[in-house]
């Protein structure tokens, strides 16, 4: 569709209507009003609520209908609006949809409409409104059921692409080596890790901090080591991107989407998602069920290189919430969410000692 509303006050009753209508789910009925409420906390882009009033059809043609959708636009800030659209982040997500969701047997919302534009930062993105369902809360340590439960989502991801050579070209499914073996990434940790500690290191052991200084210096170490089967990582898995609804999950929030291994996604969520302790407590418990899980679904792979990978992918989160932190403006609740990634995060890679997988070849 052409003329693509950046801003939910930009998304007038003619673009909704036409955009149901190409999407074949109006069954006679014409949109006629509209009225939203932005939702969530994202950082890189902003999500609106529609309600939808319809007329011009019968009472079952107009339930069905949606009688609300999200709507997913460019973040308001021009900075994180410029950096998503230079790193590709939106246009990974319309991809995403467009190609690969249908894919795989995890859950992710039912899209209505999906466009972006050759700048690659003006895009509309309108799925499914999957309420009741929430997300999770990144301040409140997931409990061991729901965790499980993302868990079994995170393996049929990983089950679906596992040794897929057919997303390994693709310009929207990031690799490290395929660019440039980490070297941009490390370059960016080493220049805005100082500012880093100097916001958020107050809420971290020394023992910690050591970690994180060893693990900027050697960032590319970790982007080039695993050589090992691949497949399609959806790089934030954490529970602010799941929408719960008891044990019903969807999945939503692609726009890091990457070539990884199959712990990559489950140890980040075990890292970031849960608290320290429950973590410790759980951990060994989850991945052998992880690792059943996975070979169930013709994932060869081991107990025992499940819990390495397991230890390796640890890292994961670190680069993602350094970097979210640094490229973010201050705010109460950001930061305290920052703070609790980035706490769980390095003591799950001490815990594990995830350094052994730093040392040069």
């Amino acid at each position: 569709m052409s003329d693509i509303p950046s801003r939910p006050e930009q998304l007038s009753v003619e673009w909704m209507n036409a955009a149901l209508d190409q999407a074949g789910v109006l069954n006679g009925a014409k949109v006629i009003g509209l009225d939203h409420k932005i939702i969530g906390t994202g950082k890189m882009g902003d999500n609106a609520r529609f309600n939808i009033r319809y007329e011009g059809a019968s009472a079952q043609a107009q339930s069905q209908a949606p009688a609300s959708v999200i709507v997913k636009f460019p973040a308001a800030d021009e900075t994180a609006r410029s950096l998503a659209g230079a790193q590709g982040a939106y246009y990974n997500e319309v991809m995403f949809y467009r190609h690969l969701a249908p894919r795989t047997d995890m859950r992710t919302p039912l899209i209505f409409a999906n466009d972006i534009a050759e700048d690659k930062e003006t895009f509309i993105t309108v799925m499914e409104d999957m309420a009741p369902a929430e997300p999770g809360n990144q301040l409140v340590g997931e409990s061991k059921q729901r965790a499980q439960y993302a868990l079994a989502e995170a393996a049929k991801l990983a089950a679906a692409f596992y040794k897929d050579a057919s997303i390994e070209n693709l310009d929207y499914v990031m690799s490290p080596i395929a660019t440039d073996g980490g070297e941009m990434g490390q370059a960016l940790l080493q220049q805005y890790w100082p500012e880093f500690l100097s916001r958020f290191g107050h809420g971290f052991d020394d023992e910690c901090r050591a970690f994180g200084d060893l693990y900027v210096s050697n960032y590319m170490v970790y982007a080039t080591r695993y050589q090992g089967p691949k497949t399609l990582t959806h790089g934030d898995f954490r529970s602010e991107n799941i929408l719960f609804d008891e044990q019903r999950l969807c999945t939503v929030d692609w726009q890091t989407i990457g070539l990884g291994s199959v712990m990559t996604d489950a140890a980040y969520f075990l890292g970031g998602s849960v608290d320290v302790n429950d973590r410790r407590a759980w951990e060994r418990e989850l991945i052998a069920e992880y690792g059943e899980r996975l070979r169930s679904l013709g994932v060869d792979i081991s107990d025992e290189e499940c819990w390495a990978q397991y230890r390796e992918q640890a890292m994961h989160g670190l680069l993602i919430t350094i970097l979210g932190a640094s490229f973010s403006e201050a705010a109460e609740r950001s930061d305290a969410m920052f703070m609790a990634m980035i706490q769980r995060h390095l003591q799950q890679c001490v815990d594990l000692n995830a350094g052994e997988f730093l040392q040069s070849a």
